[in-house]
């Protein structure tokens, strides 16, 4: 691999932007980076208004990068003022209990400070705003050195230094990838929606939750997505929760403090996907629905209604407000729950660096130094391990967080046309 070394690299998200970012710190001087939609795009699953940074992971690799990620958000002049260090709550119900247990002993080892564990009593009694019964908040962590970014202004603002350090981004239709190119047995590039064909010796997919669709992997990476709700506080309340630090239990939701503009972000932790056949590549796989995509579609109601019984376990006040932004937010998950930055066995110049597994936009900062690091052949074989092709292969699938079963989106109820019919039930009432 050489500085003129021709990278094409799709998808704008994390891991996407972080490569290019990097790679362009190094001195490679041909990357393109190809998305359907501008820096931060607004599929991603990084771009949203706040992300969790924390280290709390059983897994040591993870842990210590998050450490690593934290310096950076930081110090990092990059990300001023995009990071907040309410501290949070990690709590778990039932089958993530394992997770948890591992997290505080793995962060004890690394010489995190500050955990403590805390009955729902004691969060009631230290967060009097906390007045639901907390039933199912079984196993909690306070962990003072977590916090949150506003990460779709992180994303863009990497996209910019990318830019500046002569990285090329293109989106639209020239950026939206339908398919790769072969000659033989080597990748050459990939072909847009309009019908451009980009060249490279080099092409990298970090596609996220669409990279499944596009490319067969052997069953490695499956898009699941995770309903995502706000609601508009008034300026006093936005005041009164403000001292909230985030609260995240792994089975029955996470919720983050208001923001400065009154929107109070919380979500669902039981993830969807959405089996379809491509019909360009005919992979059959989960494959993500959005409501940019589809604008007249909402959450189902089941999913809706489990969230308003979620929020009722910790602020019952507000379980009946109006959500004013709903999202399904897609990424990519792997069985055990590791990135997969590898090549691809049997494609030279083919390269996968994806599967964020609801877990990786924390390491916004520095996993495209890790990807830049074994595109160069200089990773430690450790994580070259962890990161593998392993297709085939039975993962290790335990102690692991979020082991819910998934829900497909095709059984649940009330989602398709939603928003249609209660804009034609608001307007019957105003009559």
């Amino acid at each position: 691999m050489h500085l003129n070394t021709k990278i094409l690299i799709v998808g704008g998200g994390a891991f996407g932007t972080s490569t290019a970012y990097h790679l362009s710190q190094r001195g490679y001087k041909s990357i393109r980076v190809l998305d359907r939609y501008p820096a931060p795009s607004c599929e991603a699953a990084s771009t949203d208004i706040s992300k969790v940074i924390r280290s709390d992971y059983n897994e040591p690799l993870y842990a210590r990068m998050g450490i690593e990620s934290i310096e950076a958000w930081r110090g990092w002049d990059m990300f001023k003022g995009l990071y907040h260090v309410p501290g949070w709550i990690l709590s778990a119900s039932n089958l993530s209990v394992p997770f948890v247990e591992g997290s505080i002993e793995t962060s004890k080892k690394l010489g995190v400070q500050g955990l403590e564990r805390l009955a729902p009593d004691q969060i009631r009694e230290r967060l009097p705003l906390v007045t639901g019964k907390l039933d199912g908040w079984n196993i909690n962590v306070w962990n003072p050195t977590a916090g949150w970014a506003n990460s779709g202004e992180a994303l863009r603002r990497m996209a910019v230094a990318a830019e500046k350090n002569g990285v090329e981004y293109i989106t639209g239709e020239a950026g939206y990838v339908q398919q790769l190119l072969y000659s033989a047995e080597v990748c050459t590039g990939v072909v847009a929606r309009d019908g451009t064909v980009h060249k490279a010796d080099m092409v990298i997919m970090s596609a996220g939750a669409w990279t499944p669709s596009l490319l067969d992997l052997g069953g490695q990476l499956t898009a699941k997505g995770h309903a995502v709700a706000h609601i508009q506080m008034t300026p006093e309340e936005t005041q009164r929760y403000a001292s909230l630090p985030i609260l995240d239990n792994l089975e029955l939701g996470y919720f983050f403090p208001p923001q400065e503009d009154g929107i109070f972000k919380m979500a669902h932790s039981q993830f969807i996907t959405n089996m379809t056949t491509s019909p360009i590549s005919g992979i059959t796989t989960s494959v993500p629905h959005t409501f940019i995509q589809s604008p007249t579609d909402d959450l189902p109601l089941d999913i809706e209604a489990t969230m308003r019984r979620n929020l009722r376990r910790v602020f019952p006040e507000l379980a009946d407000r109006p959500f004013c932004y709903t999202r399904l937010c897609w990424d990519a998950d792997t069985a055990d729950r590791h990135f997969l930055v590898t090549r691809h066995p049997a494609r030279q110049g083919l390269y996968i660096a994806t599967g964020g597994s609801a877990h990786g936009f924390k390491f916004l900062p520095i996993v495209g130094k890790y990807i830049a690091d074994f595109l160069e052949d200089k990773l430690e074989a450790e994580i070259v391990h962890h990161w593998r092709w392993r297709a085939g292969e039975n993962v290790n699938t335990k102690n692991l967080a979020h082991l819910d079963p998934e829900l497909e989106l095709a059984e649940l109820s009330g989602w398709r046309d939603r928003r249609v019919r209660e804009n034609q039930r608001n307007d019957l009432a105003k009559l």
